[in-house]
């Protein structure tokens, strides 16, 4: 593998009991490009996001992420990485409802030790600028619609300044006009600072914005269009 590789997937196989799941998926997405993964439910994209993100573990195969393979890293590694290098939008936001905007998207600065809280702040709030919710920081996500919900959670992902960015469905419980907006929020911002997108998404439409689009069908891989 070399460095301007962002992911690679070589010969992944994934069990749930009786159900294999992922048979044999082969991947590569260069650093930097953005990946639309596309399929009918049931065809293996969010577990490819689990294991690509090291929150699911391969029966079998090897997962790469900027270099580190990831079966190679105990679990304090992996949370190091993590924490350090990918960001995750879940498609239910993911959001802890007791704190405010602001404050759901400093938790994954939390173990910064080398900032310091006045710089950490400041990233969070120019984030949530950049989202367009400055004016909306100190509410909870109760008090937020669905689409500021999802902005915090996209401006949380981005924090720390991951080099790989993983969406899962994160337009699936917005309504369309919201969902575009949102996504197309994501690419920007991914876009902006040359971070490797991996997107789950049924929109088509949204796909063919994409560097490259890969089918998902049974487990496996059927067409990876770049």
């Amino acid at each position: 593998m070399n460095n301007e590789t962002g992911i690679q997937v070589d010969g992944v196989t994934k069990r749930y009991g009786a159900l294999e799941v992922l048979r044999g998926v082969d991947l590569s997405v260069p650093a930097g490009k953005f990946a639309a993964v596309i399929g009918k439910s049931g065809s293996g994209k969010s577990t490819l996001i689990g294991v690509v993100s090291g929150l699911e573990k391969p029966d079998s195969g090897r997962v790469l992420v900027q270099g580190h393979d990831l079966s190679h890293l105990d679990q304090r590694q992996m949370a190091e990485l993590r924490r350090l290098s990918i960001g995750i939008v879940f498609q239910n936001f993911s959001l802890i409802p007791s704190l405010s905007a602001l404050d759901n998207v400093l938790l994954p600065t939390f173990f910064d030790e080398r900032t310091s809280v006045r710089e950490r702040r400041a990233r969070a709030t120019e984030l949530l600028d950049q989202v367009g919710l400055h004016d909306r920081m100190q509410h909870r996500p109760s008090e937020l619609s669905g689409g500021e919900q999802q902005r915090v959670a996209i401006a949380r992902a981005l924090v720390n300044g991951p080099s790989i960015l993983l969406a899962d469905e994160p337009t699936g419980n917005l309504d369309t006009e919201t969902g575009t907006a949102v996504l197309e929020l994501l690419f920007a911002m991914g876009r902006a600072r040359a971070t490797t997108l991996l997107v789950v998404t049924h929109d088509l439409d949204i796909a063919a914005k994409a560097d490259m689009i890969i089918e998902m069908k049974d487990g496996r891989i059927q067409h990876a269009n770049t």
